[in-house]
């Protein structure tokens, strides 16, 4: 960890000053405590990592539920099995391609919901098979909170930095 990042971090969070307490400041017996609350703030304010996280039918129909859970995958395998006549358009296709590839996917537990293509691609089954917080909910699965301890704290203010 780069601890001088994070003491730049703290130093400018306008939240973080009445617990920041420094070496060159009067010693303070609850400086723990301040370390843990300046590190509570630190963690809500950043950002969620996304990283790969390969995924199937099971975990996502767990993660939504029931009866919503099943369902999806009903409704993903209909879409997938649907006949097109033989000429549509790549519109009408699409959607239907897609159900393909993601029930394919996810039969075979490789859907990767860290993938910023299918992240931006589940958007698309926005009101036709997913809702939005269902699709939040699914993103979540590869999402993780970049945490900050009271520790990483401590070391930012007063040290040793390196």
């Amino acid at each position: 960890m780069d601890y001088r990042a994070l003491q730049t971090e703290i130093l400018g969070n306008a939240e973080c000053a009445p617990f920041v307490v420094t070496n060159e400041m009067p010693k303070d017996a609850g400086y723990a405590a301040k370390d843990a609350a300046i590190a509570e703030l630190i963690t809500a304010a950043r950002p969620k990592v996304v990283s790969p996280h390969l995924s199937g039918s099971g975990e996502v129909s767990l993660a939504l539920g029931v009866p919503d859970g099943p369902l999806f995958m009903f409704k993903l395998k209909r879409l997938a099995e649907t006949s097109l006549p033989a000429d549509a358009t790549d519109e009408q296709i699409a959607p239907v391609a897609i159900a393909q590839q993601v029930a394919e996917s996810l039969g075979r537990g490789s859907l990767d919901l860290g993938n910023a293509d299918i992240r931006a691609g589940m958007e698309l089954f926005n009101g036709l098979l997913l809702t939005a917080e269902q699709i939040t909910t699914l993103k979540a699965l590869a999402e993780t909170q970049s945490t900050v301890s009271a520790s990483d704290v401590s070391r930012a203010l007063r040290g040793p930095w390196e």
